[in-house]
């Protein structure tokens, strides 16, 4: 049990997460189209494309222009800058440039006054690391030591050749992702929202699948623990939403953005509701399942079949929920959408007449929870009477 969790959370072997994540590629190509998929890629496309050549650029500058003796060090600050956002290209091109000039600054201090030795090479080590931490610079930022060790192995005379490449490749790289398609990650955090609806609608369908055969404590405590990770993996989410924000707050017209923005932020907000409530059923089956909470004994494989059909639809939702935030959405997905939710609310009255009738007084708080966590997913998920209109489309409602 704790394998598979494993292999559904985080600690996915390095393999078998790219193969999860290639099948969900494949997918959205499928559903989408191969020319539809390609424009949703474009813009990742765009910027591997503009990193590139502003790579070659810097080289070219550095070999040819400033006659540098390693010019890979241009290409390598342009690397370390334009993988961020434009507006974060500034702040970190500031970041690696004062690293440098510390580093520089500090290696040739020290081989001044005790020389190049052994005890040299450790307070450099030291000092960078600690100035790292001083200077707040992100913990993979480690320019100030790594500096201070070339200036130690290669003599001053290289300082100037590793200040010169650097402020080159940092200004090729801020000036490439200011000017020239600046990355904005609003696809990327629509692509993520599709990947977690997918994952939703992956637990809900094994849900509703387990129900409708032999199920117990094994199968439940499964299904509580991948809802757990994706709880957290919904935490991931929302800096990725977050760093779209962040994307276009340099733009020339950033309120062009707005909507694509509000869109993200409501379905992010939708599904986390949307996890939350799908936890609540998997607590409650795994709750049932292990007789917690002074609940009575009873065979939980008594579920009405409803239930699973209920799930089943609830999947359906989480699907269409997550094409729609893929571009600009789908009439298609959006039908299904409503399809899912009006099979989901059919499949609802059939197991409230059954639930109704049971006989245990101490169940009857647990299937209204169940009931209530299916009902509270479908109104997340409506795109015309649920509480976030604006985590669809507009051309598609």
């Amino acid at each position: 049990m704790e394998e598979e969790s494993r292999r559904r959370g985080r600690s996915l072997p390095p393999l078998e997460r790219i193969s999860r994540h290639g099948r969900i590629v494949l997918e959205q190509a499928r559903r989408l189209g191969l020319g539809d998929w390609l424009r949703t890629e474009r813009e990742s496309l765009a910027q591997t494309v503009k990193v590139t050549v502003a790579c070659m650029v810097a080289w070219w500058l550095a070999a040819v222009v400033m006659k540098t003796p390693m010019p890979v060090l241009a290409p390598i600050g342009v690397l370390a800058t334009v993988s961020v956002t434009a507006y974060s290209t500034v702040v970190r091109g500031a970041q690696q440039i004062g690293a440098v000039v510390v580093g520089v600054t500090a290696a040739i201090a020290l081989i001044m006054f005790i020389g190049a030795n052994a005890v040299t090479l450790g307070l450099l080590v030291a000092a960078g690391l600690v100035l790292t931490r001083l200077l707040n610079l992100p913990n993979q930022n480690v320019q100030i030591p790594i500096t201070a060790l070339l200036v130690f192995a290669l003599g001053s005379t290289y300082s100037m050749y590793r200040l010169a490449d650097l402020l080159l490749g940092v200004g090729v790289g801020i000036g490439a992702n200011l000017l020239v398609l600046p990355p904005r990650y609003i696809e990327e955090a629509q692509k993520d929202l599709a990947a977690r609806s997918a994952d939703l609608a992956e637990l809900a369908r094994d849900i509703a699948e387990g129900l409708y055969g032999r199920w117990g404590e094994n199968e439940s405590r499964e299904w509580l623990d991948r809802s757990r990770e994706l709880a957290r993996d919904l935490d991931d989410s929302e800096e990725v939403a977050e760093q779209a924000v962040e994307s276009v707050r340099l733009s020339v017209r950033p309120r062009r953005y707005e909507e694509r923005l509000d869109q993200v932020a409501e379905a992010m907000t939708a599904l986390d509701h949307a996890c939350q409530q799908l936890r609540g059923i998997a607590r409650a089956l795994n709750d049932l399942v292990v007789g917690a909470r002074g609940l009575p004994d009873v065979d939980a494989a008594l579920l009405p079949v409803a239930l699973g059909d209920e799930l089943e639809a609830i999947s359906r939702a989480f699907s269409a929920f997550g094409g729609l935030q893929v571009g600009c959405g789908t009439e298609e997905d959006l039908a299904a959408l409503r399809q899912a939710l009006r099979d989901g609310e059919q499949e609802d009255r059939a197991v409230a007449d059954t639930f109704k009738d049971t006989e245990h007084v101490g169940l009857w708080s647990l299937y209204g929870a169940m009931l209530d966590a299916c009902r509270g997913i479908r109104h997340e998920l409506d795109p015309d009477h649920g509480p976030h209109r604006a985590a669809f489309p507009p051309d598609c409602t």
